[in-house]
């Protein structure tokens, strides 16, 4: 298996997909890392080679016990990058791994071709942090499998899981392949996340997709957040954003089709106008 030095850690990766194709990086979320990609996988290596990997704290990645944050897992990504010898990339994270892509579209502009920022935002509001804090405290209190099940309903529509019976065991498999200490420090990262200050520096294409009934991390949040409708509408020339109408926050698993669909599109277009 493929692992690679970065940052004095250990990470494992993967390249998938046709080496001819345009190359994505892929920043995976809180609870289960690289593999909140498996259900859209398949349709994006019709056209892109990915480059998936655990970042450090997640999978067979190794655990360091440090203060995470949403910055340093963006400048590790960096250094996987630099450690493979590539220079610039599409970018397409989800939930934390969109906050992953904010901040790297920021700290790196001149790295990242395009990016898509699913279910993000770049500064939580009180509700939001309030949510975070309730995840970490749970995480300390209870089995991770408990906390599985609350950010599962939290994610998924109500008929959705009772018409894949078979959810709240995906999930609990895949948040426990990950470092219950990463995961508190994930919601802790999100938690004091202040993206802010840095959005001015994005100068790529970035795509923002959120579910419009997503209550992690909606389109719009109350006035001490700073959501996804304030960043596109900070970078008019830049960012878009797209709403999935129907669902909440895990569209890659509710509408895995559309979501292919929406980036793929998006990322062709960008090639198309260089």
């Amino acid at each position: 298996m493929p692992f690679i030095e970065v940052n004095s850690n250990k990470l494992y990766y993967e390249f998938t997909g046709p080496e001819d194709k345009p190359l994505i990086l892929q920043f995976g979320g809180s609870l289960f890392g690289r593999h909140n990609f498996n259900s859209v996988n398949d349709g994006f290596r019709k056209n892109f080679r990915l480059l998936s990997f655990d970042a450090s704290g997640y999978g067979q990645s190794d655990r360091p016990i440090i203060n995470h944050s949403v910055e340093r897992w963006a400048h590790e990504g960096a250094g996987l990058l630099d450690a493979l010898g590539i220079d610039k990339v599409f970018i397409h994270g989800t939930s934390m791994g969109g906050m992953v892509t904010l901040a790297f579209a920021s700290l790196y502009p001149d790295r990242m071709i395009a990016g898509c920022a699913d279910c993000a935002f770049a500064r939580p509001d009180v509700h939001r942090k309030t949510l975070f804090r309730n995840w970490r405290n749970m995480s300390d209190s209870m089995p991770i499998y408990e906390l599985s099940d609350l950010v599962t309903i939290q994610a998924v529509g109500a008929t959705f899981l009772e018409e894949n019976p078979g959810t709240f065991d995906a999930v609990r498999n895949l948040v426990a392949m990950n470092d219950p200490y990463t995961v508190r420090q994930a919601c802790f990262a999100m938690e004091n996340m202040d993206l802010e200050p840095l959005i001015k520096n994005i100068k790529s294409p970035l795509l923002m997709t959120n579910g419009t009934h997503d209550i992690m991390t909606p389109p719009d949040l109350a006035p001490s957040g700073y959501s996804a409708r304030q960043i596109a509408a900070a970078l008019p020339n830049i960012a878009t954003l797209y709403e999935f109408p129907d669902i909440g926050h895990a569209d890659l698993l509710e509408a895995p089709e559309e979501a292919t669909e929406v980036i793929t599109k998006f990322f062709q277009k960008v090639i198309a106008g260089r």
